[in-house]
């Protein structure tokens, strides 16, 4: 009798368990505007089968975010994410209603999950850098600081004026379709560059701005 109840009660666990949802990875299958959908892969083990999980759409990725800004990643299909289930139902937070009862009384159920995007297995595992790495397009609205150096290979292409309270040094080409000022030829600083002639010891016209070491 103690070992049939000892059974029942460990099946009872056992079922409890099985439903209760805490995290598990997927793979994005479409990006939509405001959230991804999502394929689970790792199956469920049911009554010894292994049952593949149904596509989770609509589900909310999660942004770095403070205040007005927010580091937003460009999503692709085939990413990998981390799903975390939410203790309760939050559809009614979701639609923008704070301090409200959950709408349905599910606990650690699948339809409360958010993404995490950024995870990856062993073979597309990233290592971990010394310093901030950035690969790929970026984009920036608003101001940006920085106090140091700032180290580019390859090419910058700035849409708006430069300004630099320090040296800009460059081991390639500088080129501008609007004008480069500077006070005189060596330092170019209140000097336009475009028009700006050197004037010649013997009569007549200035001449034109000499190359380096001229």
């Amino acid at each position: 009798m103690a070992d049939s109840l000892y059974q029942v009660m460990q099946d009872a666990l056992r079922e409890m368990l099985g439903n209760l949802h805490t995290a598990t990875v997927a793979r994005v299958v479409q990006v939509n505007e405001t959230t991804v959908d999502v394929q689970p892969v790792i199956n469920r083990v049911i009554d010894g089968e292994s049952v593949q999980l149904p596509v989770f759409v609509e589900v909310p990725p999660v942004t770095l975010q403070g205040g007005g800004s927010y580091l937003a990643m460009p999503i692709a299909e085939g990413d990998y994410c981390l799903l975390v289930f939410t203790e309760r139902c939050f559809d009614r937070w979701y639609q923008g209603k704070d301090e409200q009862p959950p709408a349905e009384m599910r606990m650690h159920d699948y339809s409360d999950g958010f993404a995490i995007v950024g995870v990856n297995p062993l073979q597309a595992a990233i290592t971990l850098p010394q310093i901030l790495t950035i690969q790929g397009d970026s984009e920036q609205f608003g101001n940006f600081r920085l106090d140091g150096d700032l180290v580019v290979t390859g090419k910058i292409t700035v849409d708006g004026d430069v300004s630099s309270g320090g040296s800009i040094d460059a081991s390639g080409n500088i080129e501008a379709t609007g004008e480069v000022k500077g006070a005189d030829c060596k330092t170019v600083t209140g000097v336009s560059l475009n028009t700006h002639v050197h004037p010649t010891a013997a009569p007549g016209p200035p001449s034109p701005p000499t190359p380096p070491g001229g």
